[in-house]
């Protein structure tokens, strides 16, 4: 331990971060802090607001940890900035007062910035199961001229690794960190917008805070920080490099020549692409490299981005992490401008390189020499200066198959690969250069495949209606997004909504107006289409037809088959090659698929026909012939893999207009996916279908199908009414099978919902009709169903006799899955009765049995049963472990009730363990899944996270009663904690209180 009086502070030290804990009213939360003088704590206001009581922790679990007390000394609600005093115990370090500066907003800048705190995502839990939050170090960037309105710096970072909690920011509890560049705070970490992405923060500035507050309040923060003039912080891009090394520096070196204008404009605006713009730069700075060429489909923003990457060189600095030696001069050329000729390329690059040497270039030019020698002349004058020549838009020098059609052009291209000293060509093109093969190697292709993030897509489109006038930017986030997903957020296709909305004057359209039917308006058609598009037979329009058809990638196999049945005759592989070639077609070499941009699908989709043998629905059905025709049968299904061509037949009849025939493809898989974990994906898929069946097996077919799914996914009262008119249709109809599937999934429902005797009526009549019919497989789980709500009425005998009769059903049939269900109804049983050591022991077959099976069915209930047992033992951490494990396969499941029923016990488990404020917000979640599911349950889990709070405030009176309301609202539900427990719990409480 230092005894010479304050610590030096010349950057981030680990043993200053401060990790605050604040107490309040409805319990408690987490944030980060930094110990920015001996006694004081520099933090975010909404970390400490309303807090009853404030503690800051340092060296946080670690073995120097030590902890004091604190109090808010200074806030302002406006910027989000606090200070906190604190008294530092005795024998801890002190340290002196830490170096403040700013980030200046009055250039371009890309600055290097780090925090480091205890955000959400970085929970972990300690051998005994407590849990904690792990320190993250959070290396990042600040765009110097972002967020100019809002005063705030927004803070570019690597994605949070996990998203724990959907309800809350993964980056909570970061909140309050220090921002540094280089050796100097410069703000406070304060906010996390979800809509931005989980790689965005947004950080107070102190420069804007100490310039927004006034008099005493200024004077008195620069006291508590240890700031001379509050006024004049230094600005720390100035260090954030030490010494002038190469490619380093923030401003343009004041030698750098640039030829030419931006091949784009508003570069200001440019958005995101940070990936693509290190990767070029990476490249670029690589003497290796010869040539980077950036592809990708009409309007990706090809120009844009490498536009973006020279202005960076311009003003000095290398895109991302990249440290090399900065150019000396840039060239720019378009083909859509000034031209790209061998002479244009000549006499700039010369004009580049200085008056004298451009004198002498010029009289090698007009001499009567051979084109090799002028050029080869033009790259040794350059030596070993580096300089960067933009090409934008080559594609329109191109043929087809990718080679230059002027000759003096390749020459240039001849000696780029060949020649010592060499320039580094930037090149922007649809379709890439064509190069021998023994080049290859000194080029290199960066491809923009996808369009722009949501929220950088959502932020262009308010910036072109920046007067509001065309009534989009006083659209929501959300509205905005599903237009950026429409158009695949390609940034041109964003530009030309707008354009077509501000054209329009007489129709005045909205941007919904205007997304229903874009493919077929002519302006923005014009705007996106492929130039080679427009040049294509009608043989090669098939091809392209069929794979807009298809949408998503294809085999070889399947566009042979269905342009065969087409188009007998046509050279498909001929197609395909001229298609590969002018890149109009993509290939997936590892999966052997082809496919359109989705953007080129949807324009070729939006130009056909409805009707004709060529036409719309005619291509719907055969490419939903084709996956029929491939879809494996019923008895080789193993997974969700198996019915994924099932799934697209579905989509193609639909698509089609076949709603009959859709609905018979879906009803023979739903109940498949929906017990393999897609409930929600099988409902949706229903929702299409609804008031468009016409037929009755079809209909009957869809009831069956999507009451399964609604069972699972919820609400239950739904799936009720979905298996009644189901067994209405199959009494109708005399389908005995469908009579069975019906009853089965009403006595289910019924029983969750807590209606036993209902249920068992229906189940007992489906266990019959399934032994009349032969169905081994229903019959055992329509038995287990049963089992299962004699288990809720509390009769174990009657549930493990159940269980008994699946064994001898599984022993007969030698039925795996039958087996795990025998299991299920076992350990249900067992938990009904509290025999919890064989609760335990039975639930762990029950996980067994599912995995041989390759069910996922009951692995959640099995799961759940086993905490509650546990819990019920005194194992306090393996209760945890198993029912956080439980919630995570009843999340796979994407079944709420289920879920609900093990936040519901997870809750009361943190509550056991003291931990009541988790144990409120995991009520909380449970309440919602409740709620999603439409379980009456709700009501139980709201209560508990009520009484978890009240607990929490020391306000037992409070809590006791909302314990009871808790245990009275489960009801008889077996899978939940014991309602005597929440009751015993109560009494307590009032005893004490």
């Amino acid at each position: 331990m230092r005894t010479d009086g304050a610590a030096v502070a010349t950057g981030l030290d680990p043993r200053r971060i401060a990790e605050v804990i604040v107490t309040a009213g409805k319990g408690g939360r987490r944030g980060s802090g930094y110990r920015v003088g001996n006694a004081v704590v520099l933090t975010a206001f909404h970390v400490v607001s309303g807090a009853a009581g404030v503690q800051v922790r340092f060296e946080a679990d670690r073995p120097g940890q030590w902890s004091a007390p604190a109090e808010v000394v200074w806030s302002d609600t406006a910027t989000d900035v606090a200070v906190l005093a604190f008294t530092p115990p005795a024998g801890a370090e002190p340290v002196g007062p830490a170096p403040f500066g700013r980030i200046g907003d009055d250039r371009h800048a890309v600055v290097d910035v780090h925090a480091a705190g205890f955000p959400l995502w970085k929970r972990r839990r300690d051998a005994e199961g407590r849990q904690f939050r792990e320190l993250h170090q959070a290396d990042g960037t600040v765009a110097a001229l972002s967020n100019l309105r809002t005063g705030t710096l927004e803070v570019t970072v690597s994605v949070a690794a996990a998203d724990p909690d959907p309800q809350v920011s993964p980056w909570s509890g970061m909140s309050g960190s220090a921002l540094w560049a280089g050796s100097r705070i410069v703000g406070v970490i304060a906010e996390h917008h979800r809509w931005e992405g989980p790689g965005r923060l947004t950080a107070a500035r102190l420069d804007h805070t100490l310039r927004r507050v006034g008099e005493p309040l200024r004077t008195r923060l620069a006291e508590l920080l240890g700031i001379g003039d509050p006024l004049a912080l230094p600005d720390a891009r100035s260090e954030t490099v030490p010494g002038p090394g190469p490619g380093r520096g923030p401003q343009r070196a004041s030698s750098l020549r640039v030829i030419g204008l931006p091949v784009t404009h508003g570069l200001e605006l440019f958005k995101d692409r940070i990936e693509a713009r290190e990767l070029v730069g990476r490249h670029l700075a690589d003497p290796a490299v010869r040539m980077v060429t950036v592809t990708g489909r009409r309007g990706m923003g090809k120009s844009a981005l490498s536009a973006k990457v020279l202005e960076m060189l311009e003003q000095g600095q290398w895109p991302g992490q990249t440290r090399a030696p900065l150019p000396s001069a840039i060239v720019n050329l378009s083909t859509r401008t000034s031209g790209v000729t061998l002479e244009r390329l000549y006499f700039d690059c010369a004009r580049a390189l200085g008056p004298e040497t451009e004198a002498r270039l010029l009289g090698v030019w007009a001499a009567n020499r051979p084109v090799h020698d002028k050029v080869g002349e033009l790259f040794n004058a350059m030596g070993d200066e580096l300089v960067v020549i933009l090409v934008d838009n080559l594609e329109d020098l191109l043929l087809d198959d990718g080679r230059l059609e002027d000759a003096e052009l390749g020459v240039f291209f001849d000696c780029l690969f060949r020649n010592r000293h060499t320039p580094r060509l930037l090149v922007t093109s649809q379709i890439p250069l064509r190069l021998a093969p023994e080049l290859r190697r000194f080029a290199v292709e960066v491809e923009l495949s996808e369009g722009l993030p949501a929220a950088e897509s959502i932020a262009l489109l308010r910036e072109l209606d920046q007067d509001g006038s065309l009534g989009v930017a006083q659209l929501s986030d959300e509205e905005l997004l599903r237009a950026a997903v429409r158009v695949h957020g390609v940034p041109r296709a964003l530009e030309l909504l707008m354009g077509a909305m501000a054209d329009d004057v007489l129709e005045l359209p909205t941007l919904r107006d205007v997304l229903e039917d874009f493919t077929l308006r002519e302006d923005v058609v014009s705007g996106l289409a492929q130039d080679r598009y427009r040049r294509l037979g009608p043989e090669t329009r098939v091809v392209v037809d069929v794979l807009s058809v298809l949408r998503t990638p294809a085999s070889r196999e399947a566009i042979d088959w269905i342009v065969g049945a087409l188009a007998p005759g046509l050279d498909v592989a001929g197609v395909m090659s001229q298609l590969l070639r002018i890149r109009m077609l993509s290939v997936d070499r590892p999966s052997r698929t082809y496919a359109l941009h989705p953007l080129d699908a949807d324009l070729a989709y939006g130009a056909l026909p409805r009707d004709g043998a060529l036409g719309r629905r005619s291509l719907e059905r055969q490419a939903a012939d084709w996956y029929a025709h491939t879809a494996p049968a019923r008895e080789r299904w193993r997974g969700l893999e198996d019915v994924r061509a099932h799934r697209r037949a579905f989509e193609h009849r639909r698509r089609a207009g076949d709603m009959n025939e859709a609905a018979l493809v879906l009803g023979a898989i739903g109940p498949w996916m929906t017990r393999h974990g897609s409930a929600l994906a099988a409902i949706a898929m229903h929702l299409t279908l609804e008031d468009k069946l016409t037929d009755d097996a079809a209909r009957l077919a869809h009831l069956i199908s999507y009451g399964h799914a609604r069972l699972s996914g919820g609400p239950l009262a739904h799936a009720v009414t979905l298996f009644t008119e189901a067994a209405e249709v199959a009494e109708r109809l005399g389908d005995r099978q469908a009579l069975q599937d019906a009853l089965f999934g009403l006595g289910d429902a019924h029983r969750q919902l807590g209606s036993l005797e209902d249920g068992a009526a229906a189940l007992s009549r489906a266990a019959v009709l399934a032994g009349d019919n032969g169905d081994t497989e229903a019959e055992a789980h329509a038995v287990l169903s049963l089992s299962l709500a004699h288990s809720t009425l509390g009769h174990g005998p009657e549930a493990l006799a159940g269980a008994e009769r699946l064994n001898a059903i599984a022993a007969e049939s030698r039925d795996p899955l039958t087996e795990a269900r025998a299991w299920n109804a076992r350990f249900t049983a067992l938990l009904t009765m509290g025999s919890w050591e064989e609760t335990i022991a039975a639930s762990d077959r029950a996980v067994d049995a599912y995995q041989v099976a390759g069910v996922r069915e009951a692995t959640d209930y099995a799961l759940n049963a086993k905490g509650v047992a546990q819990l019920a033992l005194g194992r306090h951490a393996e209760a945890v472990a198993s029912l956080e494990a439980a919630f995570q396969a009843a999340s796979a499941m994407e079944n709420p009730r289920t879920e609900g029923v093990c936040l519901y016990n997870l809750a009361w488990t943190h509550w056991t363990g003291d931990r009541y404020e988790e144990a409120a917000g995991t009520a909380d979640r449970s309440a919602a899944s409740f709620q999603r599911a439409g379980s009456p349950e709700g009501a139980a889990a709201q209560a508990l996270a009520d009484a978890a709070r009240a607990r929490a405030a020391g306000d037992l009176a409070v809590a006791a009663e909302a314990l009871e309301r808790a245990a009275a609202g489960v009801g008889r539900n077996v899978e939940t904690v014991r309602p005597a427990w929440l009751t015993r719990e109560a009494r307590t409480l009032r005893d004490t209180a």
